[in-house]
């Protein structure tokens, strides 16, 4: 990392280390999100572009005419607050943003407060060690729900959200996470098995629901989610590089 975006990034994590606890109080105020007897942590899982953003919050409006309420945590929600952040530079955020999560899961289950936590769910050892906390908690459920899109699709809504609001996701990166959300979430459900409900939501060409696979063992995620390519051939195909 060349020397000034190094100088932003450390600049981005001063600033969230000064204002994380501020954010996160603001953010998971017990008059909009009480205590829960029973508080559930809801992780998403998927490549960028897959349609996360909409199922979970869906998701939170089935909690809600449920009469039950959770706190939709989106680490992207947090770039804002940088004063430097300009959408095409959002790595070099990553770990600010960060911090303001980690910040915010603490308060959440401090206060015993249903959450969603969007997110691909991409870093495995960053997932475990949530999943785990949540579930070192007295009474708290944790549940993945896994969005699958076919890549070229969600490759084009990356695309055409970089043109909208300006955030850059390098194709390597997309291709990364593509196979690692999926690499991830078939781990998690071997290591906490019972103690973690896996669901698989399959869209369509238009967004839509195609298919739902709910509590899935490891075995069935692997054969209901069906990634026709390898790395090598999905970066040939997003990058329009003829066979």
């Amino acid at each position: 990392m060349p020397g000034e975006e190094q100088a932003v990034s450390e600049r981005a994590v001063a600033f969230a280390k000064l204002n994380r606890t501020s954010v996160a109080r603001e953010l998971a105020s017990l008059d909009r999100y009480p205590c829960d007897e029973y508080p559930v942590s809801v992780f998403m899982a998927g490549s960028p572009g897959a349609g996360k953003t909409e199922v979970s919050r869906a998701f939170i409006q089935m909690m809600q005419a449920g009469g039950s309420c959770a706190l939709r945590i989106d680490p992207d929600d947090f770039r804002c607050y940088f004063p430097e952040y300009t959408g095409l530079n959002s790595s070099l955020f990553q770990r600010g943003v960060t911090t303001f999560v980690e910040r915010t899961l603490d308060l959440v289950y401090q206060q015993r407060q249903s959450f969603l936590l969007d997110g691909t769910l991409a870093n495995l050892d960053v997932a475990r060690r949530n999943i785990s906390r949540a579930l070192d908690k007295e009474n708290r459920s944790a549940q993945i729900i896994y969005v699958y899109q076919r890549p070229e699709l969600a490759w084009e809504f990356v695309l055409a959200r970089e043109k909208k609001v300006g955030r850059n996701i390098p194709c390597l990166e997309f291709v990364r996470q593509f196979y690692a959300a999926k690499a991830s979430v078939c781990a998690l459900k071997r290591e906490f098995d019972a103690a973690l409900q896996v669901d698989v939501i399959i869209k369509d060409i238009d967004g839509g629901n195609e298919d739902i696979g709910i509590d899935l063992s490891a075995g069935e995620i692997d054969g209901f989610v069906n990634q026709p390519y390898d790395h090598l051939e999905l970066e040939r195909i997003l990058n329009g590089v003829p066979q």
